[in-house]
C-alpha cells in the first residue's frame, strides 16, 4: 500500500549509484493484454540500457515476467540492486509509462497521483445512518457503518416525510423531524470518530439530495474544514460506484485547486510577499525549508547543481557551497531534486498542467515565512 509515509521514505533515499525508476501503465480498461505491456516495458528498458545497471534492468524484467500478478492499473518500481534498494507499488490508479535513471528515485509522478487520490473519506448518509469509506490511492482500505433509530412513515391520517412536513399531523411530523435530526447528529459523531482514526486529507459527502444539506449542517468544524464536495447517491451504492464517482469529483476539484494555487503564487510573488516564481528563486528558498507549497508544471525539467555536503541546489556552477563549503555535483534535473527536497522537508507539492504557470516561470512556491 502506497501512502504519504512511503512517499517520504522514497524522498529520503540517496543512492551512491543510479536508481532505476519505472512507471508502467497496466490499466486493464485500456483493453490491452499483458504481452503489450511487457513489450512497452522492454522498449523503455532499452532506452536506458546505457545508463542503468544491468542488474536493475534484469530484476525489473524478472519481476514483471514471473512475479507480478497484474491486479492493478499502474505499476511503479524503484531498483538499485547494488544497495538493496527495491520498492514495488501496484496501484489501483493508472500511471503514465516512463523510465528514469538518477541518483534518487523519480517521485514526481507519485506526488501528482497522491495529490489526486491521497487519503480521503466518502460518507454516504440517509435519514437513519451512514456508511463511511476510506480510500487511499484508489483502494478501499477501511469502511464502517452506523444505524440510528428506525423512522416509520405513516400514510393516511398522520404521516410525514419530513420534507416540508407535507401530509399528516404536525405533531407526528415534528417527532419524525426530531428523530431524523438526532440520527444525523449521531451519524456525524460516528464520522468524526472514523476520521479521527484515519486522518483523511479530504471528505466528500453523498446521499439523497434532500438529506445532504441537513447532514452538512450538523457536521462539526474539524469535518467542515476538510469537506470538499457532495454528490447524490443511493444508500445501497457499491464501493466501486462510490469510488468512481469520487474520482470524477476529485479530478474537477484538482483543476480548480491548481488554478487557485497558481494565482496565489503569482499574486504573492508580484507583491514581494510570501511567494516566488522561477527556478533560481525557488531553489534558493527551498534549502531552508521555507516552501509551504511547491507548484511545478508536469513536464518541466532543467539541469542544475547540488552540493555534495549539505544538498543545496542551484542552477549556477559555483566553485564551492556558500553554506558549507562543499563541492558541487552536476545533476540532470534540478526540478525533480527540489520536488524531492520539498517532500522530504514536509512541504506540499502541486503538479499542474503544462503552460498553467505564468510565461517564463514553470515553477514557483508559496512560502511559510
Amino acid at each position: 500500500m502506497f501512502d504519504e509515509k512511503s512517499l517520504k521514505e522514497l524522498a529520503a533515499i540517496e543512492a551512491e549509484g543510479p536508481v532505476l525508476s519505472i512507471y508502467l501503465d497496466v490499466d486493464p480498461t485500456q483493453q490491452q493484454n499483458t504481452d503489450r505491456y511487457k513489450l512497452r516495458l522492454r522498449e523503455m528498458l532499452k532506452e536506458v540500457a546505457d545508463e542503468g545497471n544491468p542488474e536493475d534492468l534484469e530484476a525489473v524484467k524478472r519481476y514483471v515476467d514471473l512475479e507480478y500478478d497484474w491486479s492493478g492499473r499502474g505499476l511503479v518500481i524503484f531498483s538499485r540492486q547494488a544497495e538493496d534498494i527495491w520498492r514495488v507499488y501496484s496501484l489501483a490508479v493508472p500511471v503514465r509509462s516512463g523510465v528514469t535513471v538518477s541518483r534518487k528515485p523519480y517521485i514526481s509522478p507519485l506526488v501528482e497521483i497522491d495529490g489526486l487520490y491521497g487519503r480521503y473519506v466518502v460518507s454516504l448518509v440517509d435519514r437513519q445512518g451512514g456508511r463511511f469509506f476510506l480510500f487511499q490511492m484508489g483502494e478501499l482500505t477501511d469502511q464502517e457503518g452506523t444505524v440510528g433509530e428506525d423512522i416509520h412513515r405513516t400514510r393516511k391520517g398522520g404521516g410525514s416525510s419530513v420534507v416540508g412536513m407535507r401530509g399528516g399531523a404536525p405533531a407526528s411530523g415534528r417527532r419524525e423531524a426530531e428523530l431524523v435530526q438526532r440520527n444525523l447528529k449521531d451519524t456525524a459523531q460516528a464520522l468524526v470518530s472514523f476520521c479521527r482514526k484515519h486522518k483523511p486529507h479530504r471528505l466528500l459527502v453523498a446521499g439523497a439530495e434532500h438529506v445532504l444539506p441537513k447532514f452538512q449542517e450538523v457536521l462539526p468544524n474539524p469535518l467542515t474544514e476538510i469537506l470538499v464536495d457532495s454528490f447524490v447517491a443511493n444508500m445501497d451504492a457499491s464501493d466501486v460506484e462510490i469510488r468512481e464517482k469520487s474520482f470524477e469529483i476529485l479530478h474537477e476539484l484538482a483543476d480548480q485547486r491548481h488554478q487557485h494555487v497558481v494565482e496565489a503564487v503569482q499574486t504573492a510573488a508580484s507583491k514581494g510577499q510570501n511567494g516566488v516564481l522561477g527556478l533560481d528563486e525557488t531553489l534558493s528558498v527551498a534549502y531552508n525549508g521555507r516552501v509551504q507549497v511547491l507548484v511545478v508544471e508536469r513536464d518541466y525539467h532543467q539541469p542544475g547543481y547540488r552540493c555534495q555536503g549539505c544538498g543545496y541546489l542551484t542552477t549556477q556552477e559555483l566553485d564551492s557551497c556558500v553554506f558549507c563549503g562543499g563541492e558541487f555535483e552536476e545533476i540532470p534535473d534540478a526540478v525533480e531534486a527540489v520536488v524531492t527536497q520539498t517532500v522530504d522537508k514536509g512541504g506540499g507539492v502541486e503538479v499542474v498542467d503544462n503552460e498553467m504557470m505564468p510565461e517564463g516561470a514553470c515553477i514557483g512556491a508559496l512560502l511559510r515565512y
